[in-house]
């Protein structure tokens, strides 16, 4: 069976109306238009009428295909186009090739829109032989709704309707081939909204900071999503856009391509010890640290703490000086003593006073000088007290108060009643007034100039039974005069101000739990330290005024035993020295506290360790102190050493420097260390 194409298609089909009859006709114009073609026709006019009846749509294209049955290789096809009126019906008229069996396999299936368009639905299929003269109809009926006229049909369910690709039959503006847009509705018919040309743009926010990373692009917002983008770590909340760089870590904290711009990372720096590095980010995110540069080289840095003008205490490392003033050599191998320096002459009292690494080198120690008696053999010293470097100074103890003047051999005693009470210690001002402090809240003043013998001697009338008065501090004043403080055994401190005959000028200012046995101090108030031991359990115990001189602190040194605490010299502001029984010193440095340091050993055939009764003091490594043993102990730093004994016991020291001082005891006795003035080079 051949087929002759109509027009310019390529098969033996033939439009005909319903009532087309005259096929011999038909057969000879076809002849006429391709004689070419005409001796693939059967010489016999018979043909299929293929009509083919549709509904429900206006637009579309049906596809007739004709297959030899017995040669599926011979096939031919014929779309035919709806002619736009519903319902209706065209037709195709079928013609037989010679080479074709007259049996033939007929199928009929609808496109969508027009002949090429998709097809759709299942293809309908019948055989029928084609007659041999004559037409044979051959019937066919095409059902689909396109409800709205786009040409494309409804893509719902219905029973003998062909589905076709309008997801929306209703709206003309919907179907397979509209332009996708986001409107809420699926345009298009595929994908729903996802293949839209304007889709908005969305960012994966994985971190919830409000920014985000990956592009995402939807109609409506997704879960997960925000508008802005531009984060550069999505997984660390604090790093976002629009924020000031927070962590020097080497990465970008504010996602503007820049890292750790606000640190100053390899910026110019000095570090802690003053040494030129530069920054680099520290162990801390939000800090930088100064990182030092190779060439720098930090050294130790001395200042002057002692107050000799040599710079030898220890200010710290640096590439410079810590401190203001401070010097890269140390000038003084001992800054706790005036008495030493680089340079000073080296003296005989027992400190290495040109810092040569030797004590007393080129010189022997003077002997100690004893002056026995001087005031009776009978009589007790309870206290000494130098001025003017040493050459004039005053002697008190029961019923006796005494001036000594080397430069006029001799002492002068006052035996004025007002002079005589039980004194228990002694402090003079550089002028030469002395004041003593005793037993029964008696106070004296004197002055060698004054003509008349009286001392000025008040009383503390409240409570005087048990005011007994053991010590004695002044703060000299070249103008106004010295302000004293006395302590006594009930706890109580009292201030004696200039000109000392007012009953205002003597008033109480503290009362600590304590008994106290010794004051002292420097220059001004607040270095005043009181010492004794506390009522609540015995132990030593000190106590420092606040600035004002109205508030006194204990400071517990840290005894183990009951012992009183009877002697204290405050050496400068960075070292005090408190002493009392059972040979117990302790030592204050400043930023380290009280400390105990060796207990005196037990002299040579006693049986106990002997009490302290005083203690001066020249340097840490220079302590003298007066012992129940009749003793002169020194310590040089680490260890005690006998220097002198006595044949009755010693009570006080006193003196202006290492080379000159003098301790005063029982049988009123007196020993002095006087050691000769350096040879003048």
């Amino acid at each position: 069976m051949s087929f002759i194409p109509l027009r310019a298609a390529m098969a033996m089909f033939v439009l005909a109306s319903a009532a087309c009859a005259d096929f011999d006709l038909e057969k000879q114009k076809l002849c006429k238009q391709y004689p070419e073609r005409c001796d693939e026709l059967d010489d016999t006019s018979g043909a299929l009428n293929v009509t083919l009846g549709y509904s429900g749509f206006m637009r579309g294209c049906v596809t007739v295909t004709a297959t030899d049955a017995d040669n599926a290789g011979n096939t031919r096809s014929l779309d035919v186009a709806i002619p736009g009126k519903t319902p209706g019906t065209v037709s195709v008229t079928v013609y037989r090739k010679k080479n074709w069996g007259r049996m033939l396999s007929v199928t009929a299936q609808l496109r969508e829109f027009d002949c090429s368009g998709p097809l759709v639905g299942d293809p309908q299929k019948t055989r029928a032989q084609v007659p041999e003269e004559g037409t044979l109809d051959v019937p066919f009926t095409v059902r689909a709704n396109d409800a709205d006229g786009d040409g494309y049909f409804s893509s719902a369910d219905a029973e003998g309707v062909v589905s076709g690709t309008d997801c929306m039959d209703g709206n003309i503006a919907v179907h397979p081939n509209a332009e996708e847009v986001c409107n809420g509705q699926d345009d298009n018919c595929t994908l729903g909204e996802s293949d839209a040309i304007d889709k908005l743009t969305w960012y994966t926010d994985t971190d919830g900071d409000g920014y985000g990373s990956t592009r995402v692009e939807a109609c409506v917002q997704p879960a997960g999503t925000v508008a802005t983008g531009g984060d550069c770590n999505d997984s660390d909340a604090l790093v976002r856009p629009n924020r000031d760089e927070f962590r020097c870590d080497g990465k970008d904290d504010n996602c503007n391509d820049m890292t750790d711009e606000v640190f100053d990372v390899d910026g110019p720096c000095t570090d802690e010890l003053k040494c030129a590095g530069k920054n680099a980010c520290a162990s801390t995110p939000s800090q930088t640290t100064c990182v030092r540069l190779p060439s720098e080289n930090p050294v130790a840095w001395f200042v002057d703490s002692d107050g000799d003008g040599f710079k030898g205490q220890d200010a710290g490392l640096g590439c410079e000086s810590p401190v203001d003033g401070g010097v890269p050599q140390s000038q003084d191998c001992d800054e706790s003593s005036v008495y030493v320096g680089n340079g000073l002459p080296e003296l005989c009292d027992r400190l290495d006073n040109n810092c040569s690494g030797g004590v007393d080198e080129g010189c022997t120690l003077p002997d100690w000088v004893t002056d026995a008696g001087v005031l009776g053999p009978t009589d007790r010293l309870n206290s000494i007290a130098l001025y003017d470097q040493g050459q004039r100074g005053w002697i008190a103890g029961p019923n006796k108060l005494a001036h000594l003047d080397s430069a006029s051999p001799g002492i002068k005693e006052f035996t004025d009643g007002s002079c005589r009470k039980t004194w228990n210690a002694a402090w003079v001002a550089q002028d030469g007034r002395v004041f003593v402090v005793g037993e029964d809240g008696w106070l004296s003043t004197k002055r060698l100039v004054e003509a008349s013998e009286a001392c000025f001697t008040p009383q503390v009338l409240t409570d005087k039974n048990n005011t007994d008065f053991n010590g004695v501090f002044g703060i000299d004043d070249a103008a106004l005069g010295a302000t004293v403080f006395a302590v006594a055994s009930n706890g109580k401190i009292y201030r004696w101000a200039p000109p000392y005959i007012n009953p205002s000028d003597l008033v109480e200012i503290a009362q600590v739990p304590a008994n106290l046995r010794a004051i002292g101090g420097l220059k001004s108030a607040d270095s005043l330290l009181a010492v004794g031991n506390a009522n609540a359990d015995l132990k030593a115990q000190a106590y420092r005024v606040n600035s004002t001189g109205t508030t006194w602190a204990a400071e517990p040194l840290g005894a183990s035993d009951t012992a009183f605490m009877r002697a204290v010299h405050v050496l400068n502001g960075h070292y005090a020295y408190a002493a009392g029984d059972n040979g117990r010193v302790f030592e204050w440095a400043d930023g380290a506290g009280w400390h105990a340091l060796p207990q005196l050993p037990i002299p040579n055939g006693a049986t106990a360790v002997p009490d302290i009764l005083d203690v001066l003091s020249f340097s840490n490594n220079a302590i003298y102190a007066v012992t129940t043993a009749n003793t002169i102990a020194f310590f040089n730093g680490s260890a005690w050493s006998t220097e002198h004994t006595a044949a009755q016991s010693l009570r006080s020291l006193d003196g202006p420097r290492p080379t000159r001082f003098a301790a005063a005891g029982d049988g009123s006795t007196i020993v002095n260390f006087t050691a000769p003035a350096p040879t003048p080079p």
